[in-house]
């Protein structure tokens, strides 16, 4: 395999699309309103039907964690909260701003995923750390999520 074919650029699709980045960012914000103003938000629909927590169980708490500035308690929650706050900014940015400065941020970023694989690096990473909190550490894992 080459180098091209190893690491195709996923971020960098994702900051070009814009309806999707208005899906994305409507949705996020949606969330962490609901979560933040107390009233009930979307449940993970996978540990709601299959009674583990997915990858990504955590991740509103932590994010709110992150912007109240806990960042201990948003760590514990989650340890990709601050990637994700950052991806979340990059997509809002490449949504709302103008096409021009849209495909520039977009095009530095397939740049770095083409020539450092950090996508798929921080994807495998996320898979790890959730097969590590669900086998090493379940039962704090499922305490922690249902808190």
């Amino acid at each position: 395999m080459t180098r091209a074919t190893l690491f195709q650029p996923i971020f960098a699709t994702i900051l070009r699309d814009r309806r999707f980045g208005y899906v994305i960012c409507t949705a996020t914000f949606l969330q962490l309103a609901l979560t933040l103003l107390r009233f009930p938000s979307w449940p993970c629909p996978i540990f709601h039907t299959l009674g583990i927590p997915c990858p990504g169980c955590g991740m509103t708490r932590a994010t709110l964690f992150l912007v109240h500035g806990e960042w201990r308690q948003a760590l514990t929650m989650h340890a990709f909260a601050p990637i994700v706050v950052l991806a979340l900014a990059l997509i809002t940015v490449c949504t709302i701003a103008p096409r021009t400065r849209a495909e520039w941020i977009a095009d530095r970023t397939e740049v770095v995923e083409r020539y450092t694989g950090l996508t798929t690096l921080l994807l495998s990473g996320l898979i790890l750390y959730w097969l590590a909190r669900l086998l090493i550490l379940q039962s704090a894992f499922v305490r922690l999520i249902q808190n």
